[in-house]
């Protein structure tokens, strides 16, 4: 690649959203991990992208869009399935959404069921909300969200071992 096409690359990809980056990051795996696997190379398992991560990207970037739009309840149901998925900011996001009450009712419970799924994928932003949500929150009603999170974590690796 030339000095030029290089500075021509690089100036369209600043031009690319967020979501577009995504995709194209997700394209170029996809590819990847296609050759890889035609060519008979294996990556080790901690090189290998989660599928359960690679489902849930185009949704969460659906998700991203329509929480930028302010179409939350839209955005809701497409974090909760990307959060489903295993998809540690969709959780974060999800949970938000349920602290503020943004397109879903306002509860304390939800939003620290999921913002508790995500801070076990170490989010950093669902670890820091958590502390300040706990302050606020009764013992019971932080053990019911507990609960509640164990029940959601089993959902999402029963999905797991059943797809992948």
């Amino acid at each position: 690649m030339t000095l030029k096409t290089s500075r021509q690359h690089l100036a369209a990809m600043k031009k690319l959203t967020l979501a577009e980056l995504e995709d194209k990051l997700l394209e170029h795996q996809q590819l990847l991990n296609a050759l890889l696997k035609e060519s008979g190379i294996l990556l080790p398992a901690l090189l290998q992208a989660d599928a359960g991560q690679s489902l849930s990207s185009p949704i969460f970037t659906e998700a991203l869009k329509a929480y930028a739009e302010k179409e939350y309840a839209l955005a809701a149901k497409s974090f909760r399935r990307a959060a489903m998925l295993g998809h540690a900011k969709a959780q974060y996001y999800l949970g938000l959404l349920f602290v503020k009450g943004q397109g879903v009712p306002t509860s304390l419970r939800h939003g620290y069921c999921w913002l508790l799924l995500a801070a076990k994928e170490r989010e950093p932003a669902a670890m820091q909300l958590l502390k300040s949500l706990q302050q606020s929150m009764s013992a019971d009603l932080i053990k019911k969200a507990t609960e509640l999170a164990a029940d959601r974590f089993e959902a999402i690796e029963d999905w797991k071992q059943q797809h992948l």
